[in-house]
């Protein structure tokens, strides 16, 4: 066996995610050395396929991780072509490189594979019957199962991640610095999932780089707990303290307007995730270690 250090490829290397995982892999001790390149849109178009195939090729990587995607949920209902070439297309070209060249891939998923309709007690299992109610929830598991076509595929499914730079993309973000300006925050209060931290989540994807390697399927990897949306922002309210400006405010999913559908409580079981030697924190001390970045004294004191 070759005792070369492992080569990673990351789609998505400027997003979220993305971001999260480049500096999760630079400060974990055991893949520090391992090289790793880096793709995004600004290098070339994921659904042109010699594109892809040259750049995977190129590099010859061990583990590909495929986070790039199109997310914004209401954006794919309006440009389903887009979301096609981008969420089913580029997973696809993308698979077929991993097969070619023997590389394990690592898929990124999402919760809204699900209907959220009847959602089980503790969440929905890795088992569990998908029925998506969005052309975003089609096109992430149709790329599921093109995933599968790479030997060694993970397909991860998570939600709600925060942990950016972008308002627009992030609702923990927009919230603290919404109350940062004095802004009262209206968010739903009747739609579940897991809030879910990328410097968490990135940590996961490392560990089944490293002790999760064996680990193929389908795998559920979000911070344990589920809420809504108004009960993240409650809980930085009461983080930032007296000062933090007006309380949040519910509204009723009915009330956003949302244009595509999407899953009234699309929470996940991790339980897979703990029997393979991972337990992640709690959305609140998530929430809490996020905010410490955000704001120029500690929060979470006396908790």
């Amino acid at each position: 066996m070759s005792s070369r250090p492992p080569r990673v490829y990351l789609t998505g290397a400027d997003g979220m995610l993305g971001t999260a995982l480049t500096a999760a892999l630079d400060a974990d001790p055991a893949t520090a050395d391992w090289p790793l390149t880096g793709v995004s849109v600004k290098d070339f178009d994921i659904g042109d396929r010699a594109a892809v195939a040259a750049s995977i090729d190129a590099f010859r990587p061990d583990v590909v991780v495929h986070t790039a995607a199109h997310a914004i949920v209401d954006d794919c209902e309006q440009d389903p072509a887009l979301a096609l070439r981008v969420n089913v297309a580029g997973v696809r070209h993308v698979a077929d490189a991993c097969r070619r060249t023997g590389a394990r891939l690592i898929y990124v998923s999402s919760d809204y594979v699900f209907d959220g309709e009847h959602t089980p007690d503790r969440g929905y299992r890795e088992e569990d019957l998908p029925a998506p109610r969005s052309v975003y929830g089609l096109t992430k598991l149709a790329g599921e199962r093109l995933a599968e076509m790479a030997p060694r595929h993970v397909n991860v499914r998570t939600s709600w991640l925060f942990g950016g730079v972008d308002e627009g993309l992030d609702t923990v973000l927009s919230v603290v610095r919404g109350l940062q300006r004095g802004e009262r925050s209206r968010l739903i209060g009747d739609q579940f999932s897991c809030p879910t931290y990328t410097v968490d989540l990135a940590r996961a994807l490392v560990f089944l780089m490293t002790d999760g390697s064996d680990v193929t399927g389908t795998l559920h990897v979000t911070n344990q707990g589920s809420a809504s949306w108004y009960q993240v922002a409650s809980e930085i309210h009461a983080l930032l303290g007296a000062d933090a400006g007006p309380a949040p405010e519910p509204v009723f999913f009915e009330e956003a307007g949302f244009i595509g559908g999407r899953p009234r409580n699309s929470t996940l079981d991790t339980a897979r995730l703990r029997s393979i030697g991972l337990t992640m924190p709690s959305w609140q001390d998530a929430v809490a270690r996020y905010c410490d970045t955000l704001v120029p004294t500690p929060v979470g004191s006396g908790r």
